[in-house]
């Protein structure tokens, strides 16, 4: 590499280093976070996501409610689905799916209250293509659960970041 290589590489390296950026999925972890209880009434593929996001930050998941453990609860997982447009001919051709959560982020020894998240997708619908509309409609599903996981986790780590300030 010639001299102006580097110094171009430095120049942008300091700058992206200055204004904060960080790689996406990058969360800097309080230090004192090591275990953390997420737990569900029922079989969730949202808590096995949310289970996985922490196990990815280096976090040990138990599935215990001890009351001296950051808990995340995950009380109940709806998803809906209702008529958006209809044709001229009374056919549906676009279908909404709603996804909601009702979920509980416990502190240690605080009191906690639920939260809910609900999230919207909307897709078409082609009744000469049956299959298709239902994988398409099982691939929406499991995004939704997906984007639900990271935002329960980016309110988790809010959570204990303000507390620990």
């Amino acid at each position: 590499m010639n001299k102006y290589s580097i110094i171009l590489l430095l120049a942008i390296s300091f700058i992206l280093n200055s204004c904060g950026f960080q790689l996406r999925g990058s969360i800097d972890m309080p230090s004192n976070l090591t275990k953390i209880s997420v737990v569900s009434d029922n079989y969730s593929e949202l808590v096995k996501n949310l289970s996985q996001t922490l196990s990815n930050s280096n976090i040990q998941v138990v599935n215990e409610s001890d009351r001296d453990l950051y808990r995340v609860k995950i009380i109940s997982e709806t998803f809906n689905r209702r008529q958006l447009s209809i044709s001229i001919s009374g056919r549906v051709n676009e279908y909404e799916i709603i996804y909601n959560v009702v979920y509980q982020i416990s502190i240690p020894n605080e009191k906690s209250k639920e939260e809910t998240l609900s999230l919207y997708r909307d897709y078409s619908f082609d009744e000469d293509n049956i299959m298709g509309n239902t994988d398409r409609e099982a691939q929406i599903k499991k995004e939704m659960i997906s984007n639900a996981a990271s935002l329960v986790f980016t309110k988790l780590i809010a959570k204990i970041k303000n507390r620990d300030l």
